[in-house]
């Protein structure tokens, strides 16, 4: 695995990445709110983040977009998940930021599971009425760090 700056030609790979593991990680939630969300992906959110990719054989398979120290989304293709893609990005992202903050749907989880183990903890939870689900917000401070 290799992990480098997004770059204008992944963005079609990424959102991909993206709405499939979206539609499984999130299954709580209609499919229609992740196909509605997949031109602001691509059109706006992307651009307003830090993104960094991790690619196997030259191949897209996962990425964490960071907006300061604020996780806006960590998503691996669902056939690669489990296999470290996913823990080179969040060590990648706790290397060049030392203070992270995520928010995890609360019925998400494996995706709660994943921050815990990468030390992430509990600070918040809000609702969200976009989706009507509840939000835990989680952070994440490197050794040292006030």
């Amino acid at each position: 695995m290799n992990i480098r700056k997004f770059e204008p030609k992944d963005r079609d790979s990424v959102v991909e990445v993206w709405y499939k593991a979206s539609i499984i990680a999130h299954d709580f939630i209609s499919k229609e709110v992740w196909e509605a969300e997949r031109t602001n992906i691509r059109d706006k959110y992307l651009s307003l983040a830090e993104t960094w990719v991790t690619e196997e054989e030259g191949k897209v398979i996962g990425f964490i977009s960071l907006v300061d120290q604020y996780i806006g989304g960590l998503f691996v293709e669902p056939s690669q998940q489990g296999m470290g893609a996913g823990t080179q990005l969040i060590q990648q992202a706790q290397e060049e930021k030392g203070h992270l903050t995520v928010g995890v749907y609360s019925k998400n989880s494996a995706a709660r599971g994943f921050y815990r183990k990468h030390g992430f903890r509990k600070i918040s939870e809000e609702f969200q009425p976009e989706t009507g689900e509840i939000v835990i917000n989680k952070a994440w401070k490197q050794a040292g760090i006030i």
